[in-house]
């Protein structure tokens, strides 16, 4: 069986593989920023923000949609890319039929149909591996995120008594 290089499998996924690989970029970002921003001691400078907030509750709101907000970066990514995928999948196969029926008169070489299944194939695979970890990743941080609302809520509410 022959190994496939990444380097093959990039070529063979097209351009559609530079926008996978913005889109795993952008996750480890959002989950690098999540980590850092979600720390402990990042909670006491919020609860610092809500002290000095003229309406304590609607400034903890917002801080929490925004904690929140942060976290659906990954859920879209994880929904975006297996789409992205699944685009890569339907232009390999088109590629692939298209170059068969332009080769009729030609005895249809295999070659011309693996080229594009080798492009679906590879986008597919690509846009679950960029998926996964992104939709793991969020659930991961949306439940830290539930837990630090939560103890910064508890923590106002020590502050504001």
């Amino acid at each position: 069986m022959n190994a496939v290089t990444f380097r093959q499998a990039w070529e063979y996924g097209g351009p559609l593989m530079w926008v996978l690989a913005a889109l795993s970029v952008i996750a480890f970002a959002v989950c690098l920023y999540l980590f850092f921003a979600q720390r402990r001691g990042a909670l006491r400078d919020l609860l610092e923000d809500i002290r000095r907030a003229k309406d304590p509750a609607a400034a903890g709101g917002r801080i929490a949609d925004r904690m929140y907000g942060s976290v659906e970066w990954l859920a879209d990514i994880a929904a975006i890319a297996p789409l992205v995928g699944l685009l890569g999948t339907v232009l390999g196969m088109f590629s692939a039929f298209g170059g068969i029926a332009s080769d009729v008169a030609a005895n249809a070489k295999p070659v011309v149909l693996a080229q594009g299944v080798s492009q679906a194939i590879v986008t597919t695979i690509f846009g679950l591996v960029v998926a996964i970890p992104s939709l793991a990743a969020y659930a991961f941080f949306r439940r830290r995120t539930a837990k630090r609302v939560a103890e910064l809520e508890e923590m106002a509410d020590e502050v504001l008594r």
